[in-house]
């Protein structure tokens, strides 16, 4: 997780041949916390110290070529690396084979939808770094 003062851009030449793609970017407001004297109960007002704002994203490094194909990928291998994919489509295979009991055991469910919760999560970044691909004009 990446954390900035200002909003960054999705998008930035790094300017040796690469780029940082940003996502899931927010605004992210820091709790003030009261002061000792307060949480005392002196009563006594006191300034308090209040922190700025920051923002917080995922980003990932692009080599030139740029395309979506490359965003894509590189977003997916930072959620779920290619070793943690495959170990997940293998488990999710084992168990609609009944290699891990009848497929309706826990084990052989929790399988299944470890496998289904990584399609679904990889659909909504695909989703979303197609949008910001269509909004950055890259193809």
């Amino acid at each position: 997780m990446a954390k900035y003062d200002n909003q960054p851009s999705k998008f930035e030449a790094v300017g040796n041949g690469s780029f940082l793609y940003r996502y899931n970017i927010q605004e992210v407001q820091p709790e003030v916390a009261a002061s000792e004297e307060q949480q005392a109960g002196e009563g006594q007002a006191q300034e308090q110290q209040t922190e700025r704002p920051y923002w917080e994203c995922e980003e990932v490094l692009i080599w030139a070529p740029v395309t979506s194909d490359k965003i894509t990928k590189a977003v997916i291998e930072q959620c779920c690396s290619s070793d943690r994919e495959q170990k997940l489509c293998n488990e999710y295979n084992a168990a609609n084979l009944g290699l891990y009991g009848a497929k309706t055991s826990d084990e052989a469910k929790a399988k299944i939808q470890a496998y289904k919760d990584f399609l679904e999560a990889r659909a909504t970044l695909k989703a979303q770094v197609d949008a910001d691909c269509e909004e950055l004009h890259i193809k």
